[in-house]
């Protein structure tokens, strides 16, 4: 019997040796948890939007990448011109491997594109690509068109490069090149990387790296808390008092913008100038940031700041001025009834603001502001955001939008969509056609100078036409303990994990 027992023991004492010897292999070294608020179904470069977690992991790289003032600059490739209108010449740099040990060559390169093109029509539409051939080290890119977005195009995640030979795993392990290297995913929980010891830029900061997909604010943020995980993005205003002694938080304008769609139709009575300028004169842009709170930023322009496209040389942004708003409706033939609202003719002046986020407090606040300076807004619920584009001249004087300005460091994408004539997501029916030519002219313009100051001009004269109010910018943050080093916040928020990135 006591043979026995010591025989069990002994057992016991092996099981736990051992486990106690996986858990220290698993944390071995430099480790970082990260907590992410969404991963997306897979982790394929080319299916919907699931390539952003990999550039936030530091998996994937792409040809050129932006830098967190905004600027381009290279990654798998280090050089590129233009030759001509539709031909972009990109040398690809060189030693540099997959996380399979083989090496990324030019032709290697090309196939990753080509196959991103193929799977991906989203991403075959912005870089309208005729032909890739090889010469040399050099990649030769002929456009159908003159594309001046190619460049930033080709750094939208989807394009990161992948070795299309070895694709049996490509869902859950796509073949890559960045500092780390993905050794399992489990959807909407976890993945686990470790460090590429053959990574092209030198040895990463971290020898392994845990990444938990934790898509609710508050759980996120206590799991920051109780050191769950070191580091987190995305911590909204409820939860920034969790984060004091022991923890850093970064934050910087995003390149996202919230703002209000307007109806320019004869339907609305913001077809008239003075009355829609009216209107964006009486919202307190410093409330808006308040009432959303997590270092948003008062807005005014249809930029950001942080895209860098001359925001703070603006003349002519959206302010409060509650005297200027009441002179505007005078003049435009409004005076106020007994009831406090403005009226013209008999009829009072009513909007209706469609919105159809789940956080109502942002619309209800300006509801209240518009309400004493003699508007009445009602506030119509959509189901979802998709309802938007379909609305009916008819249905709604102003409209939620919540959107990305400069996804891909470019503004072409922003400006063609809600302010280009008959653009499907233009809903408000906006029409210039000084601003149609300048896009237009945007979209085959190449030089970086140039394209900034063409979005300068377009700027300006939307906020002369008060096109759309722009309420605020809602802040891009990173919270981490103090322990967490060289994990930048960035405007755009699908970058993250860098090789530098490490933990004391």
């Amino acid at each position: 019997m006591k043979r026995w027992l010591l025989a069990c023991v002994s057992m016991l004492c092996m099981v736990a040796l051992l486990v106690g010897c996986g858990n220290d292999t698993a944390k071995q070294g430099k480790h970082l948890n990260v907590g992410l608020y969404w991963f997306g179904e897979t982790l394929d470069p080319t299916h919907e939007w699931d390539a952003w977690t990999l550039t936030r992991i530091g998996a994937g790289e792409t040809l050129a990448t932006v830098t967190p003032d905004m600027k381009f600059v290279g990654q798998l490739a280090d050089s590129w011109e233009n030759i001509d209108e539709t031909t972009w010449k990109f040398h690809i740099r060189e030693n540099v491997k997959f996380h399979n040990g083989t090496a990324m060559t030019p032709q290697k390169v090309k196939e990753s594109i080509e196959y991103t093109m193929k799977q991906s029509p989203r991403s075959a539409k912005a870089v309208k690509i005729e032909s890739i051939t090889v010469d040399g080290q050099n990649l030769i890119i002929k456009t159908t068109e003159p594309n001046g977005s190619l460049l930033s195009s080709l750094t939208e995640p989807a394009f990161v490069i992948m070795d299309t030979a070895d694709l049996k795993d490509v869902a859950s392990k796509p073949v890559l090149t960045g500092p780390y290297k993905i050794t399992s995913f489990t959807k909407g929980e976890s993945l686990e990387l470790t460090a590429f010891a053959d990574y092209w830029g030198g040895k990463p900061g971290l020898d392994s790296v845990t990444v938990k997909d934790i898509e609710d604010n508050n759980k996120r943020a206590m799991a920051l808390q109780s050191k769950d995980v070191d580091v987190i993005q995305k911590v909204d205003s409820a939860n920034r008092s969790l984060f004091k002694d022991g923890f850093n938080i970064q934050e910087v304008a995003g390149v996202r913008i919230m703002m209000l769609k307007i109806n320019h139709t004869e339907a609305s009575a913001l077809h008239d100038k003075n009355v829609r300028s009216a209107v964006a004169h009486i919202i307190n842009y410093d409330t808006m940031a308040k009432v959303i709170g997590g270092g948003a930023l008062a807005g005014g322009a249809p930029f950001p700041p942080s895209a860098d496209l001359g925001y703070d040389g603006l003349s002519n942004k959206e302010v409060t001025d509650l005297a200027k708003a009441n002179e505007l409706l005078t003049q435009a033939g409004y005076a106020k009834n007994g009831n406090g609202i403005y009226a013209k003719d008999g009829k009072e002046l009513k909007l209706t603001l469609a919105i159809w986020g789940k956080d109502t407090s942002m619309y209800e606040e300006i509801q209240q502001e518009l309400k004493p300076a003699g508007i009445a807004v009602e506030l119509r619920k959509l189901q979802s955001p998709n309802e938007v584009d379909t609305l009916g001249a008819d249905a709604f004087d102003l409209v939620e939008r919540n959107v990305v300005t400069m996804s891909t460091n470019d503004p072409y994408w922003f400006l063609s969509l809600f302010y280009k004539s008959g653009s499907k997501a233009n809903v408000g029916g906006y029409n210039n056609p000084q601003v149609d030519a300048l896009i237009d002219k945007l979209a085959v313009t190449f030089d970086q100078n140039e394209r900034t100051d063409v979005a300068k001009q377009v700027q300006s004269i939307l906020l002369d036409d008060v096109a759309d109010i722009y309420l605020l910018y809602p802040a891009a943050n990173v919270v981490s303990t103090s322990k967490v080093k060289n994990v930048p916040v960035h405007p755009i928020d699908y970058y993250l994990l860098t090789k530098d990135s490490t933990i004391e």
